[in-house]
């Protein structure tokens, strides 16, 4: 499930491509600029479930990791999530 502001939406994801590629196949506007996990642009708090995130692609700030933040252009699933994303 994806919260976007005040809607949420379900949709499906594959395991072989990042969250950001999901939510921009599905037609959400996801904030994004780098795509490599750098700038943090993309910040988005995962609510629930789980990714993975290759160790030299995991720029995230401690404190963005203790809270559960992601960078979505470098986080691939790998079970069923709950995300909420920053509105453009």
């Amino acid at each position: 499930m994806v919260n976007v502001g005040k809607g949420h939406t379900i949709i499906p994801a594959k395991a072989n491509e990042t969250v950001l590629v999901t939510l921009e196949r599905a037609g959400i506007e996801a904030p994004s600029h780098c795509k490599s996990g750098e700038c943090g642009y993309c910040r988005s708090k995962l609510i629930s479930g789980d990714v993975y995130i290759r160790k030299d692609n995991d720029s995230r700030r401690i404190v963005d990791k203790k809270y559960g933040y992601i960078h979505p252009c470098v986080s691939y699933p790998i079970s069923d999530l709950e995300l909420t994303i920053p509105e453009n």
